[in-house]
């Protein structure tokens, strides 16, 4: 009796010990982690690195919501590591059509430092020193499988992509699509079930057609790059 109650003893002691050892700000395995770093012509100014979850539609960046903060480091480079531990809000979520997979979209981004929730939306027009974002990636989410031949699979580049977490590079369309591309483009799309009413209203085979940019799967691990003082790319002009 006294050996098995001092084994229980111990037992319970070594459950408390690991209870007490364990950090109440844990917050579990991330589902992704994303390195960067910032650059810029001068000294830094204070800032911290973000990930904004994006409301609007694409490609736009002016209705943003806060997904995580992660400091920089000091010195040169000037490095961070962004890492999101839950999916995106449910304001987040589109579709590119009815019954198609959902899926949100996010930017990493650098922040004034100390900046809240609520000061987010207004940084696109600020122009804040402090404030750029990357517009060469998406971290996209899909809240499930893209099936092959479809919208979604398209326009993410050709990949029928799984659930979960994806880098995708963003590139810019400069000018108008040829003809014959665009007709070839068009047919595609109506192969894959888009509608083309001979127009380029949003939803048609020819508004996604002329779009001003293309996605392109990218691995995870590639480096994401802010630069303070402008943010080139991502973003053709449109066609006229």
């Amino acid at each position: 009796m006294r050996r098995a109650a001092a084994a229980i003893c111990v037992v319970v002691a070594a459950l408390v010990a690991c209870d007490a050892q364990t950090d109440p700000g844990y917050q579990g395995e991330p589902l992704v982690t994303l390195q960067g770093r910032v650059e810029s012509g001068g000294a830094l100014p204070p800032l911290e690195a973000a990930m904004l979850w994006q409301l609007g539609p694409p490609p736009g960046v002016d209705d943003q919501q806060l997904a995580t903060l992660a400091p920089v480091t000091s010195g040169f480079p000037a490095t961070f590591t962004l890492r999101l531990y839950a999916p995106p809000p449910g304001a987040a979520f589109r579709e590119l059509a009815t019954g198609a997979p959902r899926w949100a979209r996010a930017n990493a981004a650098a922040v004034p430092y100390g900046i809240t929730p609520d000061q987010v939306q207004n940084l696109p027009a600020a122009l804040n020193p402090a404030y750029t974002y990357d517009p060469n990636h998406w971290v996209l989410f899909l809240e499930s499988d893209v099936p092959a031949n479809s919208l979604t699979e398209w326009w993410l580049g050709g990949e029928a992509l799984g659930r979960g977490y994806h880098l995708l590079r963003v590139l810019p369309v400069s000018g108008c699509v040829p003809a014959s591309e665009l007709e070839a483009c068009v047919a595609e799309l109506v192969r894959r079930g888009v509608p083309d009413d001979g127009t380029d209203a949003p939803g048609t085979a020819r508004g996604y057609c002329k779009a001003p940019y293309r996605l392109q799967p990218t691995t995870l691990d590639e480096q994401i790059v802010l630069r303070l003082g402008g943010a080139d790319g991502g973003v053709g002009p449109a066609c006229q």
